[in-house]
């Protein structure tokens, strides 16, 4: 017994406490900070994706947003965009009422088609020579207008505008005209007269009227003409529009005398002979048209 207590005292005695305490303390310590550590990282990296998830979140918010704010601006995009057809398509609608109520709804549409031709005439050849103009207002018992937001630079370039309405109105008419013979309709018979009448007004040689324009690049001296004939229309038919067609185109004539600068009438022999040629020769053309359907079938002339 006291051999195995002496083995143990001298074992006991070899075993370094201190030093093993030390090193287990340094494990330990190491074992932490390892462990501290990973554990730091892991917080720093769900930390990293807190943020990016956030980020994300917002991102997907904003482009929510972005796209609610893109939509809501397409839609007053669009509206915007059939604003400009609003005043023509609303004035078109309720001249159609009116007239519809008047003379039927077959010659109330196909009136007011016409009139949409001879306007649109004006459009596109404006478009075509690159002045901006607005599209066809309609008023009733008047008519319909197209406004310029822009001067022609001379008289060539106005006449060329003027005479878009007549020529593409006439056709119109030419148009109701030849399915008047296929169907024997005889409201169409009406609108070719009405039409031809039309188109023949507007070529009278009075400012603002499309004739006073036209006449405009191949002498302005045939307003002088124009004048005398408004006078005698206003006798055969008092009219109030009329009566401002006169007002309008005697101011005009007051104007061009007083005015001693000539250089926007300046335009080219060749061109005044174009004009011209086409002027009365569509004045030719629509009283053809007319003598023709009054013999033919006066009974659907509408008075």
């Amino acid at each position: 017994m006291d051999n195995d207590k002496n083995e143990l005292e001298n074992i006991d005695s070899n075993i370094d406490y201190d030093n093993l305490k030390e090193e287990t303390d340094t494990i330990n310590t190491e074992e932490h900070f390892e462990e501290n550590g990973l554990v730091a990282k892991l917080k720093d990296k769900k930390g990293i994706l807190g943020v990016v998830g956030a980020f994300l979140l917002v991102l997907l918010k904003f482009k929510a947003i972005l796209f609610l704010v893109l939509g809501k601006l397409k839609f007053l995009i669009i509206l915007l965009k059939i604003g400009k057809f609003a005043s023509t398509f609303i004035s078109m609608i309720l001249m159609i009422v009116i007239y519809a109520k008047m003379y039927g709804v077959a010659f109330g549409v196909g009136f007011v088609l016409l009139l949409l031709i001879h306007e649109m005439g004006h459009y596109l050849t404006a478009k075509l020579i690159k002045l901006d103009v607005s599209l066809p207002v309609f008023i009733p018992f008047v008519g319909a207008f197209i406004s310029m937001k822009e001067e022609p630079k001379d008289a060539a370039t106005e006449a060329k505008v003027a005479i878009g309405g007549p020529v593409l109105g006439s056709i119109g008419a030419l148009i109701c005209l030849l399915f008047y013979f296929i169907s024997g309709e005889d409201f169409l018979a009406a609108l070719a007269y009405v039409g031809f009448m039309l188109n023949l007004f507007n070529l009278i040689p009075v400012h603002p009227l499309d004739g006073g324009r036209v006449v405009s690049a191949i002498s302005p001296k045939l307003w002088l003409i124009g004048i005398p004939i408004g006078i005698i229309a206003l006798f055969k038919a008092f009219n109030p529009i009329i009566v401002l067609l006169l007002i309008l185109g005697i101011a005009k004539v007051i104007e061009q005398y007083r005015n001693s600068d000539k250089s926007y009438y300046e335009v080219k022999t060749s061109i005044r002979c174009m004009f011209a040629l086409s002027y009365f020769g569509l004045m030719l053309l629509l009283g053809l048209g007319i003598t023709y359907i009054h013999g033919i079938h006066s009974s659907v002339i509408i008075q």
